[in-house]
């Protein structure tokens, strides 16, 4: 947790105090922010860096400036009993090199990022939060590298694979958003709203294994403008692809016209599913339900899910046949509890992704589609239907860490594949490769994964549709 991490000192000083003030407050207790406090509670932030902007603008008589005008407000903060994930997670979606952590009374000190990333991996990953610097798709491509190499060594230090995943996700998406500056124009940036779905929606994918991404263009574009969108299509998924972004098998990427539409036309494509419902159909529904903006208008995106939920109200059997897939796959175990396997090239494997992965997320999405929940992670989603009493605290828990072992082993399963040299890694864990308490706790959770599926299936009334 945060409060296990080494924090500069907190100090503060009221909005009339000047820079000269704060400065020898910061030198004084070897920090370098300084917490400027307002009226009413609410507090802003000067640091070193501010002091040496300053200087280099060769402003006159800066010492005497009052703090209030100078402070930066919003301040950034984490609980001291976050997770130092977490606070990973802020600094680099917000791009900031501070925290402010708070306690339930007040506010105790600052988070520095040199300082949280040495508990980390390596000093790689300092280059990771540094991806608004790169120049060039050669220096992304050099920083999805260094991602591969985090993902292996936060694995080894035991680090949940929930929080490799956000981690992992977050970094992508800053590389996906630099992306989008390098290639598109500029007078586009607001006529488009660029999203990833499925697991990259859900962050809850390490493994760069597919791409699954769409684009939301303006109702009023110009067939020049359509051109250049076009031509900026093609050149984003090819580049996505040098990053170590596979091609998706089923061509659901924004280079595909039918996902890369107006905000009306993608609109009308929505209604369009419920009207004409099929498991095509419900499987777009499904990820759409997933997705993320990582660029752009990300109300347009909004907009589309609130259109999505809408048209869920008008078609009353519509969760039941979106369910429905859970039970296309069979759990991998037996009548009496024993592992089931099949032979590949001498060895047992499972698919962990069709015989439990895939069940936990598909039935956490339905229940979370019903109660109306917007959250994109599976486990986000679970903690909201705690909230909500859908799930009790017992059952959502070991719903969790259920999914979070699964995870695991396929991750795990992954790194050695790649490690041998594979090229593409698939869902398959091998049963030599599983220590005996690890096939243990398989049972076990496929035994909770069996026992979901039994209450989807009779929750949404699934038997009167086979």
């Amino acid at each position: 947790t945060v409060c296990s991490a080494p924090l500069q000192p907190y100090v503060t000083l009221s909005e009339d105090s000047t820079l000269h003030q704060a400065a020898q407050l910061m030198i004084k207790h070897r920090t370098d922010a300084c917490i400027v406090e307002f009226n009413h509670s609410e507090i802003g932030i000067v640091t070193s860096t501010d002091i040496l902007k300053l200087i280099a603008d060769q402003q006159s008589d800066f010492q005497s400036l009052a703090l209030g005008g100078l402070a930066t407000k919003p301040v950034q903060t984490v609980h001291e009993f976050d997770y130092l994930f977490n606070a990973l997670l802020k600094m680099t979606r917000f791009q900031v090199d501070r925290l402010v952590v708070r306690t339930d009374n007040g506010y105790k000190g600052f988070l520095h990022q040199k300082d949280l990333m040495s508990l980390f991996a390596n000093q790689s990953g300092l280059i990771l939060l540094k991806v608004d610097q790169a120049q060039s798709i050669a220096d992304l491509i050099v920083l999805g590298e260094q991602v591969d190499g985090l993902i292996g060594n936060l694995n080894r230090k035991g680090i949940k694979t929930h929080y490799i995943a956000k981690l992992v996700n977050e970094l992508h998406r800053k590389m996906m958003h630099k992306l989008v500056e390098f290639l598109l124009p500029n007078h586009l940036a607001d006529k488009v709203c660029i999203f990833v779905m499925g697991s990259e929606g859900r962050s809850e994918q390490v493994i760069r294994t597919d791409q699954d991404n769409a684009l939301i263009y303006s109702d009023n574009l110009t067939e020049t403008e359509h051109n250049e969108l076009d031509q900026f299509a093609s050149n984003f998924i090819s580049s996505l692809q040098q990053l170590g972004f596979p091609l998706c098998p089923g061509d659901i990427m924004l280079s595909n016209v039918n996902w890369r539409m107006s905000q009306t036309d993608f609109a009308q494509k929505i209604t369009d599913w419920f009207k004409h419902p099929s498991e095509e159909n419900f499987m777009h529904a499904a990820i759409l339900f997933d997705a993320e903006a990582v660029y752009g208008q990300e109300k347009w995106l909004s907009k589309l899910k609130q259109t999505l939920l809408l048209e869920k109200e008008h078609y009353s059997n519509f969760l039941r046949h979106f369910a429905v897939p859970i039970l296309r796959f069979k759990t991998p175990i037996g009548f009496f509890g024993g592992l089931v396997s099949d032979s590949e090239s001498g060895d047992e494997v499972i698919d962990i992704k069709k015989g439990g992965i895939f069940s936990i997320v598909h039935g956490v999405r339905c229940y979370a589609l019903e109660a109306g929940i917007e959250k994109t992670n599976t486990h986000w989603r679970i903690k909201a239907l705690m909230d909500a009493g859908v799930f009790n605290n017992e059952f959502g828990i070991e719903l969790g860490e259920t999914l979070n072992f699964l995870n695991t082993l396929r991750l795990e399963s992954m790194l050695h594949q790649l490690a041998n040299g594979v090229a593409l890694p698939d869902n398959k864990i091998r049963l030599s490769e599983l220590s005996h308490m690890q096939q243990d706790l398989l049972k076990q959770s496929f035994g909770v994964v069996d026992e979901f599926k039994k209450r989807i299936r009779h929750h949404f009334a699934l038997d009167e549709l086979l």
